[in-house]
């Protein structure tokens, strides 16, 4: 990646609504090549825009975050059942002695034990961590003056 690309991209990790203007005027990079610079990310730098919310303003007051371990014959059929689950917002394969771990947002306890008991169908071993609070959260390449630092030691 180039210096320049790495610091558009940073504008647009702080802020992707932040106008082509503003970043020409930050960076010294002309608008027109910031609007061709974007153009190109997107599908390969750029996988999706989307917001960042506030869950707990949405009704959603627990957020847990699940390991899996599951027997080899089920894998498969537990990743599909994950994807398909509604409260399932981040979903990744690891290691470990673990398969998955899963980010998973729920309304109350009583939909957090109903997610659990039918994991049991898949035979899993789970660990269940509850987040308390979002300390730091979508921030790596997000700051452009500790991007620029970076490329211009």
């Amino acid at each position: 990646m180039e210096k320049d690309d790495a610091i558009i991209i940073s504008h647009l990790r702080d802020n992707a609504r932040k106008n082509l203007t503003s970043i020409s005027k930050a960076t010294g990079i002309p608008i027109s090549t910031i609007f061709d610079r974007i153009k190109r990310y997107d599908g390969s730098y750029i996988k999706r825009h989307t917001a960042l919310l506030d869950f707990s303003k949405l009704g959603y007051d627990m957020r847990v975050n699940i390991v899996l371990k599951v027997p080899k014959e089920n894998r498969e059929a537990l990743q599909e059942f994950l994807v398909k689950t509604e409260h399932i917002n981040s979903m990744f394969r690891i290691n470990n002695g673990y398969d998955f771990l899963v980010d998973a947002l729920f309304r109350n306890m009583k939909e957090v034990n109903d997610l659990m008991e039918e994991l049991e169908q898949f035979k899993v071993k789970k660990e269940c961590y509850y987040v308390l609070e979002d300390i730091k959260r979508e921030a790596f390449m997000s700051d452009p003056m500790l991007v620029k630092a970076f490329y211009y030691p």
